[in-house]
Order: structure tokens, then sequence, then C-alpha cells
């Protein structure tokens, strides 16, 4: 596992996001967490929920954890913060690999995902 860890964040840090810095244009700005956890037989996952059936928005539909940045929080924090609260993962920064493009929905948001990696441990 931790080769695999290795070449993810070496091939994040080459990566360059070709959308970073994207224009809100009034929409609102996003965080996903791209969470990859070691799985059964030691094969790495990644965290997916479902929404909730009686949402008013996107009911039923599967998402990475994620949500709106608070005033002045970077979308590594809003994405590891958004992944404690709905999943009860809680990681540090240092888990961080790196970013993906920035997305801009149709719903009127602007998704920044963040790959972090939960470590051997992982609970959710």
């Amino acid at each position: 596992m931790d080769t695999l860890i290795a070449e993810v964040r070496a091939n994040l840090e080459r990566f360059a996001p070709m959308r970073r810095g994207l224009p809100l244009d009034g929409r609102k700005h996003a965080a996903v967490a791209l969470a990859l956890i070691r799985g059964d037989a030691g094969a790495a996952c990644f965290v997916l929920t479902r929404r909730a059936a009686k949402l008013r928005n996107h009911a039923g539909q599967w998402a990475l954890p994620g949500g709106r940045l608070d005033a002045g929080e970077t979308p590594e924090r809003a994405a590891l913060r958004e992944m404690r609260e709905e999943v009860g993962l809680a990681l540090e920064e240092s888990a961080v690999l790196g970013r993906l493009d920035d997305y801009p929905t149709r719903s009127g948001f602007v998704i920044t995902p963040i790959v972090v990696w939960s470590g051997e441990d992982a609970e959710l």
C-alpha cells in the first residue's frame, strides 16, 4: 500500500490542475474528499456516500464527502472538515495528497476535489 500511496502522491505533485482558481461567477465554492482507504485484502478503495432520500436537493444521489467552504477556509480544510462531519473520518492536513481540477456544476457550485490518504487503520 505504501508504494501505491507514494505513486499517487508523485502523480498528483506532477499534475497541474487546469482550472485552479476558476472564477466563481456567482457560484458557491465547495470541496470534496476523494479519500483513499485500505479495503479488504489490502486493496485501495475510496469513500462514497449516498445522500438521504428526504433531502430537498440531490436526494438519493451518490456523492463524495464534501460541501461548501466556510469563510476563509481552504478547499483542503473544507474537504477534511466535511469528511469528518459526514462519515466520521478525522484526518490531519498531512493526509492530503493533492488536488484535482476544479469542476463547475449546473447546480451552482465550483467543486475542488481533494485527494487524501486515510492511513492503514481508518475507521468510518
